[in-house]
């Protein structure tokens, strides 16, 4: 018997099913992935005109100067082109200032791209450490150990707008883009959390890339 061949109406039913759909569900996910993956600017501050239209004003983290834990001194500017990572320890929760050295060092250990910024207040060398944390921190370059004073620390806290944490009482890490914009806050209450902000990081540096960094697996 002579085979029958597919109709007009199979092709083009094939054609669909092969060609045309996976096309238009490709298209579909690249549209919605544009609007994934991103992180907002928080803290709107007014707007302002130009050209007729309005366009969104946002509270900038405003430019300071700290001490390192040696008495040198840091200054933290608009004009260095970085994203931050800020992580401030009141004086009053000392019990919590070592157990975040390794939460800090995990975080840089999978996510350096960006520098790091642990403020403490009042001058760390009074507390007794069980150990030096200098060599610690030492380790990784990008990782800055500061500490201010208590009106400075005071106004810090007040320009990342910072709220203490409902479960752990501590502040939040502080995650500032390059235009030193308030982007998210990170609560850290366990070691799951601290695996988190690596990927909001990822997330806030592929929005200064054109070529999107994976979310898995070490940095390159």
């Amino acid at each position: 018997m002579k085979k029958k061949g597919l109709t007009v109406l199979q092709k083009r039913l094939l054609f669909l099913s092969l060609f045309i759909v996976p096309f238009l569900v490709g298209m579909a996910l690249i549209f919605v992935g544009k609007g994934i993956g991103s992180l907002p600017i928080l803290h709107q501050t007014g707007v302002k005109i130009v050209k007729g239209k309005e366009v969104k004003q946002h509270h900038q983290v405003p430019d300071f100067t700290a001490h390192h834990f040696d008495g040198s001194s840091y200054r933290f500017s608009d004009q260095d082109s970085s994203i931050f990572l800020f992580c401030l320890f009141e004086e009053k929760k000392q019990e919590d200032w070592e157990k975040h050295l390794s939460y800090m060092s995990k975080i840089l250990q999978r996510y350096s791209n960006c520098k790091l910024l642990s403020v403490y207040e009042n001058d760390p060398n009074l507390f007794e450490w069980g150990e030096d944390p200098l060599p610690f921190i030492q380790r990784h370059p990008t990782w800055q150990a500061l500490w201010l004073e208590k009106p400075q620390f005071a106004q810090l806290v007040q320009n990342l707008k910072l709220y203490q944490d409902s479960i752990t009482q501590c502040m939040p890490y502080v995650l500032v883009d390059k235009a030193k914009h308030i982007r998210t806050y990170c609560p850290i209450n366990d070691i799951k959390k601290a695996r988190d902000v690596p990927k909001l990081l990822k997330i806030l540096n592929n929005q200064y890339v054109q070529k999107k960094i994976k979310l898995t697996g070490k940095p390159t």
